[in-house]
């Protein structure tokens, strides 16, 4: 190098300065990119000395145990603070971690113009749906349209008429083939994960795209498994049975490639680039293609249907009529043209189908795991379930769909509650502050992304202690609105925390005891709350009305979990015993 400056005619002294200025530079640049911690909140130091910030810890204790969310909570446990920040990205700003309950709720509900939805979440379903509402500003136009769309799928006449009977009808399926399966397993314990998110699928797909439409899963494993006589099973009962595999249907297989597709980019510091990498590959093109052309049809066939009627007589069968159906009123008031083809009905119409299945699965893997190994739970919300229908069990019979919709068992609320908190299926409300604000007392400049916590202190240890002068006055003025948990069993699940005296020696479910961020809350708290209750309410009837949820071996029974597009079980084993 020194030869090559002499030949360009440059002396020795001017080569060591050029090499010393080159080095300054190169540290001045190192120096500036090192991560900037904001004033007052807690922050690991270590960090502080590297571009990479936390990320590297972070990959390395994802790869080693698949849990993104519990490794940011445990920073604040470590700390012993409510409020920490971690620098998960190279040249960004850092994330600011809450753990208290009282003040998610006070950003979520009552701080809507400082807080907006999170470009994160954006980041993450960019790849698969760009134009879904979820990764929308609240302001922007498009997702107030988006959202007008969608407005009449969640109300009692849809979700009780229409969703309702085809979750019952996909329920009764997966029983089917329970009921198969745990004639040849022999009372050797099996893996029903597949089952659950193929009867969750089944249901979301009928009220999405109607009946007419169905490709059920379900039902091609139903008409593989009844023929069978039996399976080779192993000597010890302990040891798990296996099932023949049962291909999907090709529209249903293609829209679970694009939406897993995201469980590879959603724990990466990177999702957007990652992503771009998998759309790249030919199969995930492919199953673009094939996702997008039954989207097209199933759009088509409504249009054709609607046309040749009035607005008056449009009749709404599943999801999608609704969905068009409002299309056609916004275009008749604003003197336009309908826009059904178009990238945005087909991303809101996906984004439903992947949401309202999903979470709903993973909850009901970890209700599985919670009803087996907590028989006590489990045979008391039998019992109450069949007081609750006494009709259906005088009769030999499941209760209705109605019967089970119209019903109102606390107990059977406060198990599922407990469900919903104990899963932790969505662990962090992510927001970004839209004003340079402040959380408890600590500056959050503008652009900042804030995680609001539902897997730690508060909710499932004691609160850390909060000085009330740190907390705004409206947080303050809703102080004894949720109650808070007893600490001795927090971490615990216990359905009986649900529960308040009714004032004649009962008892009544109560949906404000104690701290839950599952869903969210406010103006950009889970669009489909409502549907997933209905859901829930349903299949855990209809389990436990019909099978007894024995233990399994505690090989098969850890709760280890893995973050992909929920926080999902690693382990999912299942005994179910069919009851007389």
């Amino acid at each position: 190098m020194l030869a090559a400056f002499v030949v360009l005619g440059f002396g020795l002294p001017t080569f060591l300065l050029l090499t010393f200025g080159l080095a300054v530079s190169s540290y001045l640049v190192y120096c500036k990119a090192l991560p900037v911690p904001l004033p007052g909140i807690p922050y690991n130091k270590e960090a502080t000395k590297s571009v990479f910030g936390d990320m590297l810890a972070m990959v390395k204790h994802v790869g080693a145990t698949k849990e993104l969310l519990v490794w940011m909570t445990s920073h604040n446990i470590r700390h012993q603070s409510p409020i920490f920040q971690i620098f998960a990205r190279p040249f960004a700003r850092p994330w600011v971690v809450v753990t208290d309950f009282r003040e998610a709720q006070d950003v979520l509900l009552r701080r809507s113009k400082e807080f907006d939805r999170s470009k994160f979440f954006g980041d993450i379903f960019l790849g698969i749906i760009p134009k879904h509402h979820i990764s929308m500003k609240s302001d922007d136009e498009e997702f107030k349209k988006n959202r007008r769309w969608l407005q009449d799928l969640m109300t009692p006449a849809f979700l009780y008429q229409i969703a309702a009977p085809q979750i019952y009808i996909s329920c009764i399926g997966m029983l089917d083939v329970w009921e198969q399966k745990s004639r040849l397993a022999q009372g050797h314990p099996f893996e029903p994960t597949n089952d659950i998110y193929n009867a969750a699928l089944d249901a979301v797909w009928l009220l999405v795209f109607g009946a007419d439409s169905s490709n059920s899963t379900t039902k091609a494993t139903l008409e593989k498994l009844s023929p069978l006589k039996s399976l080779n099973v192993p000597v010890d009962k302990d040891t798990e049975v296996t099932f023949p595999h049962v291909p999907l249907p090709a529209c249903i297989a293609a829209v679970q490639e694009v939406a897993h597709s995201i469980q590879v980019s959603i724990t990466s510091p990177s999702p957007v680039h990652v992503h771009w990498v998998i759309r790249q590959l030919p199969s995930y093109r492919r199953a673009t293609r094939a996702k997008d052309d039954f989207i097209r049809d199933e759009v088509e066939k409504t249009r054709i249907r609607f046309e040749v009627k009035s607005e008056k007589d449009l009749d709404v069968r599943c999801a999608m009529d609704g969905i068009m159906r409002r299309e056609m009123m916004a275009c008749e008031k604003e003197g336009r043209e309908p826009t059904f083809h178009s990238r945005s009905m087909y991303d809101e119409i996906l984004g439903f189908v992947v949401a309202a299945h999903d979470t709903v699965a993973t909850t009901l893997t970890w209700a599985l795991k919670f009803l087996a190994d907590n028989p006590e739970v489990q045979t008391k919300l039998r019992a109450e379930l069949f007081a609750g229908h006494a009709n259906a069990r005088s009769e030999n019979r499941r209760p209705t769909t109605a019967e089970i919709t119209k019903s109102t068992i606390h107990y059977l609320n406060a198990v599922q509650e407990e469900i919903i908190r104990c899963s932790i299926t969505v662990p962090a409300v992510v927001r970004t502050a839209t004003v340079d604000t402040e959380i408890l007392g600590k500056r959050i400049p503008k652009g900042t992304d804030v995680f609001f916590m539902g897997n730690g202190p508060s909710i499932f240890s004691p609160a850390f202690p909060i000085d009330d002068s740190l907390r705004s006055q409206s947080a303050l003025s809703a102080k004894d609105r949720v109650g808070s948990w007893d600490p001795t069993d927090m971490s615990q699940f216990n359905p009986e925390r649900w529960l308040v005296d009714d004032g004649n020696g009962g008892k009544e479910f109560n949906a404000s005891a104690g701290p839950l961020l599952t869903f969210g809350m406010g103006p950009r708290g889970c669009y489909g709350r409502r549907l997933a209750y209905v859901e829930l309410k349903i299949f855990l009837t209809l389990m436990v009305w019909s099978f007894e949820l024995e233990k399994c071996p505690l090989d098969l029974s850890g709760y280890a979990a893995a973050d992909v597009l929920t926080h999902t079980p690693q382990q999912c084993f299942v005994r179910p015993k069919k009851l007389a």
